[in-house]
């Protein structure tokens, strides 16, 4: 068993909401509540977080650790693919560049956060990557990812709670469809844009309709309050 592999398996070990899984080498996903915890953040490495969830104003950033901070709901028609491209950047840096741990989280390690790291994998090489020295730690840390959603499966192997929403699901397949590359593919791009609107509209009229005038903002205000019950 690799350094890696034997590291991973007592990190894992049962995880949970609190908790922080290391799915790659030196790439952890988890919770908010794992992100506070510095001694554990420390004790794995970790020198690069990235928060992806709308920061509460009294959140102070410990400048021991570099940050970066994608300010995003778990909503299912939340825009979450066009950040992929920095969050992945940043990921290599503390990964590839820096040599050292990143954790990714948002507020329970289920979805935002599991959205990002899914893209990041999947937008791996398939050859040996930087922090990969043989082909047989290739196969056992970056087994080939047919398309970008087939690696939510690969981390839920690892973190069941693993479970983006439908709108993030949906994102991923397009970006797997754009070979991990949205900005060489604008037309899909806004066309996903054009249909998640679509959407919307339809169920602005819908829930007028059955409400009998309720006003915009209370509409607005509804869809996203229920999130993923409106899907």
């Amino acid at each position: 068993m690799s350094a890696w592999s034997q590291r991973s398996s007592r990190v894992n070990s049962s995880p949970n909401r609190e908790d922080i899984t290391e799915v790659l080498p030196n790439l952890f996903l988890g919770s908010e509540a794992g992100a506070s915890n510095l001694a554990m953040l420390r004790r794995n490495g970790i020198t690069h977080v990235l928060s992806v969830l709308v920061p509460e104003a009294s959140d102070a950033p410990d400048s021991a650790f570099t940050r970066m901070c994608i300010p995003v709901q778990d909503w299912p028609d939340e825009e979450l693919m066009t950040h992929f491209r920095a969050a992945n950047a940043f990921i290599d840096e503390a990964r590839v560049a820096a040599g050292s741990g990143v954790l990714v989280h948002c507020q329970q390690g289920v979805s935002r956060s599991a959205t990002v790291v899914a893209a990041y994998r999947a937008s791996l090489p398939p050859t040996p990557h930087p922090l990969i020295l043989t082909a047989d730690a290739v196969m056992a840390t970056h087994p080939p990812t047919p398309d970008a959603v087939s690696a939510i499966a690969f981390l839920q192997s690892l973190r069941p709670l693993v479970q983006p929403n439908a709108g993030f699901t949906e994102q991923l397949a397009l970006y797997g469809r754009c070979d991990c590359d949205l900005e060489e593919h604008p037309i899909a791009v806004e066309a996903w844009r054009a249909a998640r609107d679509r959407r919307w509209e339809g169920r602005v009229d819908r829930m007028r309709r059955e409400q009998g005038g309720v006003g915009e903002g209370m509409l607005q205000y509804v869809w996203r309050s229920l999130g993923k019950l409106l899907r």
